[in-house]
């Protein structure tokens, strides 16, 4: 499968947008590549994971101790792939609402772009935001 091309938008609070060229790759079923460009000079940085919203975390990861924030659907930090969505590469992910289940109208595109950097979180706020989600239906299910 040819890798398919996008344009990833970083921004630090109060600056401006920088467009990041990025390849996603299927290399099998079980590895996907996200192939970053940072412009000014560096070497092409590979992220891969089980699928892509984990190769976008891990980019997040790097770039988030300096401030960045990744402009995207996929950097919200209600935003999870379900298993399905996993297992075909998270293409798709659900904006999820805090403990409710996830509805066919909640799916958004993982690298779909966002415009407020006030929209998208870290890699630790997503997590909490999960661990909250998850605890709300362990609450209603009584275990």
């Amino acid at each position: 499968m040819e890798p398919e091309i996008i344009e990833l938008n970083v921004q630090r609070a109060g600056m401006e947008k920088i467009g990041l060229r990025a390849e996603l790759i299927d290399l099998s079923q079980d590895v996907r590549r996200l192939v970053i460009a940072w412009p000014v000079g560096s070497e092409d940085r590979n992220f891969d994971a089980l699928d892509f919203y984990e190769c976008l975390r891990a980019f997040r990861r790097v770039i988030e101790p300096d401030g960045f924030r990744v402009l995207c659907h996929g950097a919200r930090p209600n935003v999870h792939p379900s298993r399905m969505s996993s297992e075909a590469g998270a293409w798709t992910s659900y904006a999820l609402t805090l403990g409710q289940p996830p509805l066919t109208k909640d799916l958004v595109r993982t690298f779909d772009p966002v415009e407020e950097i006030a929209s998208v979180g870290t890699v630790e706020e997503q997590d909490e935001f999960m661990r909250r989600h998850r605890a709300g239906f362990k609450k209603r299910s009584g275990s």
